[in-house]
Protein backbone atom coordinates (compact mmCIF):
# COMPACT_ATOMS: atom_id res chain seq x y z
CA UNK A 1 0.00 0.00 0.00
CA UNK A 2 1.83 3.63 -1.24
CA UNK A 3 0.91 5.97 1.68
CA UNK A 4 0.10 9.76 -0.03
CA UNK A 5 1.58 12.86 2.02
CA UNK A 6 -0.30 15.93 1.54
CA UNK A 7 1.87 18.97 -0.13
CA UNK A 8 1.91 21.69 1.57
CA UNK A 9 -0.92 24.53 0.57
CA UNK A 10 1.02 25.72 -3.02
CA UNK A 11 -0.61 29.42 -2.69
CA UNK A 12 0.16 32.29 -0.68
CA UNK A 13 -4.19 32.73 -0.76
CA UNK A 14 -5.77 34.53 1.97
CA UNK A 15 -9.62 33.27 1.59
CA UNK A 16 -10.87 35.81 3.89
CA UNK A 17 -9.82 38.70 5.86
CA UNK A 18 -8.09 38.84 9.35
CA UNK A 19 -7.10 40.62 11.94
CA UNK A 20 -4.00 41.95 13.57
CA UNK A 21 -2.64 43.70 16.60
CA UNK A 22 0.74 46.28 16.35
CA UNK A 23 2.79 46.89 18.82
CA UNK A 24 2.29 50.43 18.69
CA UNK A 25 -1.53 49.25 19.52
CA UNK A 26 -2.95 49.75 15.63
CA UNK A 27 -5.60 47.26 15.06
CA UNK A 28 -5.43 46.21 11.22
CA UNK A 29 -7.93 44.48 9.19
CA UNK A 30 -5.79 42.71 6.90
CA UNK A 31 -7.64 41.37 3.88
CA UNK A 32 -6.61 40.32 0.19
CA UNK A 33 -6.84 42.81 -2.53
CA UNK A 34 -9.73 42.70 -5.03
CA UNK A 35 -10.02 44.12 -8.60
CA UNK A 36 -12.38 46.21 -7.31
CA UNK A 37 -9.74 48.25 -5.16
CA UNK A 38 -8.09 50.25 -7.87
CA UNK A 39 -9.20 53.74 -6.69
CA UNK A 40 -8.29 52.68 -2.73
CA UNK A 41 -4.72 51.42 -3.59
CA UNK A 42 -3.76 54.47 -6.67
CA UNK A 43 -5.25 57.11 -3.37
CA UNK A 44 -3.08 54.78 -1.14
CA UNK A 45 0.41 54.90 -3.09
CA UNK A 46 -0.56 58.36 -4.45
CA UNK A 47 -0.15 59.69 -0.82
CA UNK A 48 3.00 58.40 0.06
CA UNK A 49 5.87 60.44 0.47
CA UNK A 50 8.68 60.56 -3.01
CA UNK A 51 10.99 58.61 -1.02
CA UNK A 52 8.71 56.03 0.34
CA UNK A 53 7.99 55.72 -3.61
CA UNK A 54 11.82 55.60 -4.23
CA UNK A 55 11.51 52.80 -1.70
CA UNK A 56 8.96 50.49 -2.12
CA UNK A 57 10.10 50.49 -6.39
CA UNK A 58 13.28 51.57 -6.36
CA UNK A 59 12.76 54.22 -8.83
CA UNK A 60 12.20 57.87 -8.91
CA UNK A 61 8.75 57.29 -10.24
CA UNK A 62 5.96 59.44 -8.65
CA UNK A 63 2.89 57.49 -8.82
CA UNK A 64 1.95 54.12 -10.22
CA UNK A 65 2.05 53.55 -13.78
CA UNK A 66 -1.80 52.07 -15.10
CA UNK A 67 0.57 48.64 -16.06
CA UNK A 68 1.74 48.72 -11.93
CA UNK A 69 -1.90 49.17 -10.71
CA UNK A 70 -3.53 46.42 -13.08
CA UNK A 71 -1.02 44.34 -11.83
CA UNK A 72 -1.18 44.94 -7.90
CA UNK A 73 -4.69 44.49 -8.05
CA UNK A 74 -5.08 41.67 -11.09
CA UNK A 75 -2.80 39.36 -8.55
CA UNK A 76 -3.26 35.56 -9.04
CA UNK A 77 -3.57 34.91 -5.24
CA UNK A 78 -1.30 32.11 -5.83
CA UNK A 79 1.68 32.82 -6.64
CA UNK A 80 1.06 36.33 -5.74
CA UNK A 81 -0.70 37.88 -2.84
CA UNK A 82 -1.52 41.18 -2.38
CA UNK A 83 -3.26 42.26 1.21
CA UNK A 84 -4.36 45.55 2.06
CA UNK A 85 -3.94 46.53 5.51
CA UNK A 86 -6.73 49.00 6.99
CA UNK A 87 -7.19 50.93 10.42
CA UNK A 88 -9.76 49.44 12.03
CA UNK A 89 -10.35 52.84 14.08
CA UNK A 90 -10.45 54.81 10.78
CA UNK A 91 -11.70 52.94 8.12
CA UNK A 92 -8.13 53.63 6.34
CA UNK A 93 -5.84 51.78 4.33
CA UNK A 94 -2.57 52.69 5.63
CA UNK A 95 -0.17 49.43 4.20
CA UNK A 96 0.08 47.24 1.31
CA UNK A 97 1.69 43.77 1.73
CA UNK A 98 2.87 42.51 -1.54
CA UNK A 99 4.06 38.34 -1.95
CA UNK A 100 5.42 36.84 -4.86
CA UNK A 101 6.81 33.68 -4.96
CA UNK A 102 8.56 31.85 -7.49
CA UNK A 103 6.81 29.43 -9.84
CA UNK A 104 8.56 26.14 -8.04
CA UNK A 105 7.15 27.60 -5.06
CA UNK A 106 10.77 27.93 -3.29
CA UNK A 107 11.13 31.18 -2.60
CA UNK A 108 9.42 34.27 -2.59
CA UNK A 109 9.68 38.25 -2.24
CA UNK A 110 7.89 40.56 0.03
CA UNK A 111 7.42 44.54 -0.33
CA UNK A 112 5.86 46.70 2.10
CA UNK A 113 4.68 49.80 1.65
CA UNK A 114 3.18 52.21 4.67
CA UNK A 115 1.13 55.79 4.79
CA UNK A 116 3.19 57.88 6.36
CA UNK A 117 1.31 58.76 9.69
CA UNK A 118 1.79 55.05 10.67
CA UNK A 119 5.32 54.94 10.30
CA UNK A 120 7.36 53.95 14.23
CA UNK A 121 3.84 52.30 14.94
CA UNK A 122 4.48 48.35 14.22
CA UNK A 123 2.76 48.16 11.08
CA UNK A 124 5.96 47.22 9.18
CA UNK A 125 7.73 45.39 12.23
CA UNK A 126 3.54 43.25 11.94
CA UNK A 127 3.15 42.72 8.63
CA UNK A 128 6.47 41.25 8.01
CA UNK A 129 5.84 39.02 10.56
CA UNK A 130 3.06 38.56 9.10
CA UNK A 131 4.42 37.79 5.68
CA UNK A 132 7.17 35.46 7.54
CA UNK A 133 4.00 33.12 8.75
CA UNK A 134 2.10 33.10 5.81
CA UNK A 135 5.32 31.83 3.77
CA UNK A 136 6.19 29.71 6.39
CA UNK A 137 2.87 27.98 6.32
CA UNK A 138 3.10 27.58 2.78
CA UNK A 139 5.89 25.72 2.46
CA UNK A 140 8.10 28.12 1.10
CA UNK A 141 11.88 28.52 2.31
CA UNK A 142 13.33 31.67 1.81
CA UNK A 143 11.65 34.92 1.82
CA UNK A 144 13.50 38.04 0.26
CA UNK A 145 13.39 41.69 0.29
CA UNK A 146 15.42 44.26 -1.94
CA UNK A 147 16.28 47.14 -0.06
CA UNK A 148 17.63 51.16 -0.86
CA UNK A 149 20.77 50.98 1.26
CA UNK A 150 19.25 54.15 2.32
CA UNK A 151 15.91 52.55 3.43
CA UNK A 152 17.49 51.96 7.06
CA UNK A 153 14.13 51.52 9.28
CA UNK A 154 13.05 48.92 6.86
CA UNK A 155 16.39 47.05 6.76
CA UNK A 156 16.78 47.16 10.95
CA UNK A 157 12.73 45.75 11.12
CA UNK A 158 13.78 43.06 8.75
CA UNK A 159 17.19 42.36 10.38
CA UNK A 160 14.78 42.07 13.61
CA UNK A 161 13.08 39.79 12.07
CA UNK A 162 16.14 37.30 11.25
CA UNK A 163 16.63 38.70 7.76
CA UNK A 164 20.34 38.50 6.57
CA UNK A 165 21.99 41.14 4.38
CA UNK A 166 24.16 40.79 1.89
CA UNK A 167 25.02 42.85 -1.50
CA UNK A 168 23.01 42.91 -4.41
CA UNK A 169 24.88 41.79 -7.56
CA UNK A 170 25.30 44.87 -10.11
CA UNK A 171 23.90 47.82 -7.54
CA UNK A 172 25.99 49.03 -4.80
CA UNK A 173 22.71 51.67 -3.79
CA UNK A 174 20.52 47.97 -2.96
CA UNK A 175 20.71 45.42 -0.32
CA UNK A 176 19.43 42.00 -0.70
CA UNK A 177 18.10 40.32 2.64
CA UNK A 178 16.58 37.09 2.85
CA UNK A 179 15.20 35.08 5.25
CA UNK A 180 15.71 31.05 5.85
CA UNK A 181 12.11 30.10 6.37
CA UNK A 182 13.45 25.80 7.40
CA UNK A 183 14.73 27.35 10.67
CA UNK A 184 12.59 27.82 13.60
CA UNK A 185 11.35 31.32 13.93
Amino acid sequence: MTSVTTPPDMTLSEASEGHLLTRGGVELRVRPVAESDVDIVDRFFNGLTADDMMFRFLSGQPHLSSAQLAAMVGVDHRHREHLLAFDVETGKLVASLLIAADEAFVSAEVAIAIAPAYKTRGVGWTLLHHAIELARSRGLKTLRSIESRANRGAMEVERTLGFRASNYDGDATLALLELDLTQPG
